[in-house]
């Protein structure tokens, strides 16, 4: 019973998380929308960047309440209490390591840069036509080191 438990358990994070992933898709694809139906005297409106932040932060509440209530739920055994704590670890981690990277990446000069951090890939958006192959070094150098990811596991992306 309990093998049960822990089972539908796993099946429903899974999928919450592939929920999760459709509403942030849905919402990046509304905020581009959004930026091509804007006239040009608008009130300043946020940039995509933040636009993209404020959803992932709010992905990234449901996710951490979801973990919490099984980390601490009075039904949840032991081995999933101690597996949703990890994953827990895992995402502030992530968390950290995307600040960290965008903040390095804005004080370099790059405007609103956006960095996801996930197990086993980074993206990173550069607003710019163009990045140099020595930006490009540079910005895989810094990744690299923050997140201990693979130089083949992390994209630098330009955007206009």
């Amino acid at each position: 019973m309990r093998r049960i438990v822990k089972n539908l358990t796993w099946m429903a994070l899974v999928v919450l998380a592939l929920c999760m992933a459709v509403v942030i898709y849905a919402g990046v694809r509304q905020m581009r929308t959004d930026v091509e139906a804007e006239p040009t005297g608008a009130i300043a409106q946020p940039s995509e960047a933040e636009r993209f932040r404020t959803l992932r932060e709010q992905l990234r509440a449901m996710e951490k309440a979801q973990l919490n209530d099984v980390a601490h739920g009075a039904d949840t055994d032991e081995e999933l209490k101690a597996m949703a704590q990890r994953q827990l670890l895992e995402l502030c981690t992530r968390e950290e390591q995307e600040l960290t990277l965008e903040g390095v990446l804005e004080m370099q000069g790059y405007c609103e840069p956006v960095v996801t951090v996930h197990a086993s890939s980074v993206n990173v958006l550069i607003r710019a036509e163009v990045i140099t192959r020595q930006e490009s070094a540079a910005i895989l150098e810094l990744v690299c080191r923050e997140t201990g990811a693979q130089a083949g596991n992390v994209k630098i992306i330009p955007v206009n």
